[in-house]
């Protein structure tokens, strides 16, 4: 029978008795809570969970919202079927989003049926007809809940794959030529503050690390997608590693013979050729592919910030370094287009992305958000470096003259707001958080930055 699934729930849940709807409906309110901590303290029990789970912003709003799912899907399964169907497509939505195993929700279901099973025991006796059928009803409601939760888990995984290859061809399509000399030249500033930082008297106690310079943020952010699996990237990160942990600490200790010097230097001049070897090889080996930017702005498309944001949570997570995301949105710019029309408004949307591009660091990510909105994800930041970056794009918008045409220029002002990543495992919340941040700012009086705060307090 091809029945939508919000018949089949209806008619799954009129077709059990009413005492043995009343029985489970009794046990669900009855034990919710229970119920909910036993699920989340065996995914969390569980390596692989623990890791989506351990948040305790998390895990405080999932335990009361798992309370109410229990109660929704066994207390109160006939209140609005649709309603109850569109709450499990959201949840596997969800654990799409951030990329929660399906084979840990499975576990979960699991563990709350034989918890569910125990209860129904203890409520009516094992002996008892109504007993095994509350055990189907349970069963035939979690089953379908958890086939809905998947169909709309893999949709979303699907369509998120899908990004995620548009994205790494659409790096791919960059003027790999511009891209190339952009990083050799990056590279060769660095050796140069290296070089001064060796000759000055007295010599400083730490040189500047290659990994966090200008080159190294734009390789462990930037280059991990545009050259995703190529070998080089290895051989480049060993280069870096090496440099930075082996021949960088060895020139800075004092009282260096000059004969060991010259090794040194010698050594570090070797393993700069090679890193530039294999640079020239990753960009020798791509093919140009030309899509994926914004038609106007030429800034990032939307589509790839979900892919960007897990890559970078990802990171964020491995190496325990935070990221920060920065949402602008041009104040006053309906006025603009009122005033002076839509091909003012469009070069002023141009202008304000050459702004932004020229306002960040080689490894951050600049993206048309939509309309007026761009948005900047600043990697490895602290909220106060945040904080200063954003304070230093609003000034250079509120110092800027704006062109719009025929010799007339206009002055404009952005209102900024700052999310700082703190582990929550899903990209939409940080997004909130920053465009929650973005409103505090213009409620405020506009041209001003606005950082996220406490998220509970938040909201």
């Amino acid at each position: 029978m091809n029945e939508l699934p919000e018949q089949e729930w209806a008619r799954t849940v009129q077709a059990a008795p009413q005492a043995c709807r009343d029985l489970v409906a009794g046990v669900a309110q009855a034990h919710c809570a229970q119920l909910a901590k036993l699920f989340y303290d065996s995914m969390l029990a569980h390596p692989h969970a623990a890791r989506f789970l351990n948040h305790d912003l998390v895990h405080q709003r999932l335990q009361a919202s798992m309370e109410r799912w229990i109660c929704e899907v066994l207390a109160r399964p006939m209140t609005d079927p649709a309603a109850i169907v569109a709450l499990q497509r959201h949840v596997g939505e969800v654990h799409a989003r951030i990329q929660l195993p399906i084979h840990l929700v499975a576990r979960g279901a699991r563990t709350l049926k034989q918890a569910l099973f125990e209860r129904l025991d203890a409520a009516c006796g094992h002996d008892d007809p109504l007993h095994r059928q509350a055990v189907a009803y349970v069963s035939e409601l979690l089953d379908m809940a958890l086939e809905l939760m998947t169909e709309a888990f893999l949709r979303n995984s699907q369509r998120g794959a899908r990004n995620d290859e548009a994205y790494r061809l659409f790096s791919l399509g960059q003027n790999m030529s511009v891209e190339r000399e952009r990083q050799r030249s990056v590279l060769l500033e660095w050796g140069q503050e290296l070089m001064f930082s060796l000759h000055r008297v007295p010599r400083p106690g730490s040189l500047p690390r290659l990994g966090t310079s200008e080159f190294g943020l734009w390789f462990h952010h930037k280059a991990a997608t545009l050259f995703e699996g190529a070998p080089e990237m290895e051989q480049i990160r060993d280069c870096i590693e090496r440099i930075d942990a082996t021949v960088l600490p060895r020139l800075a200790q004092p009282g260096l013979l000059p004969d060991e010097g010259t090794s040194l230097v010698l050594s570090l001049q070797q393993e700069l050729d090679n890193l530039k070897f294999f640079l020239a090889g990753l960009f020798e080996h791509q093919l140009e592919v030309e899509n994926g930017r914004d038609a106007l702005t030429r800034l990032l498309n939307r589509r790839f910030l979900p892919s960007v944001l897990n890559r970078e949570i990802a990171l964020s997570n491995q190496q325990g370094k935070r990221f920060a995301l920065l949402l602008l949105d041009i104040d006053h710019f309906k006025r603009v287009n009122d005033e002076h029309g839509h091909d003012a408004g469009d070069l002023v949307l141009q202008q304000a992305a050459a702004l932004l591009l020229n306002g960040v660091r080689n490894g951050d990510f600049v993206f048309r958000y939509g309309g007026e909105e761009m948005l900047v994800m600043l990697v490895e930041v602290d909220a106060q470096a945040s904080l200063r970056i954003a304070e230093n794009l609003r000034q250079r918008f509120a110092d800027n003259e704006f062109l719009i045409g025929q010799g007339r220029r206009i002055g404009l002002t952005v209102s900024i707001g700052v999310a700082v990543y703190d582990q929550h495992p899903d990209p939409q919340y940080l997004i909130r958080r920053a465009d929650q941040a973005m409103y505090m700012a213009k409620n405020s009086g506009r041209n001003r930055v606005w950082l996220a705060g406490d998220p509970l307090a938040d909201g």
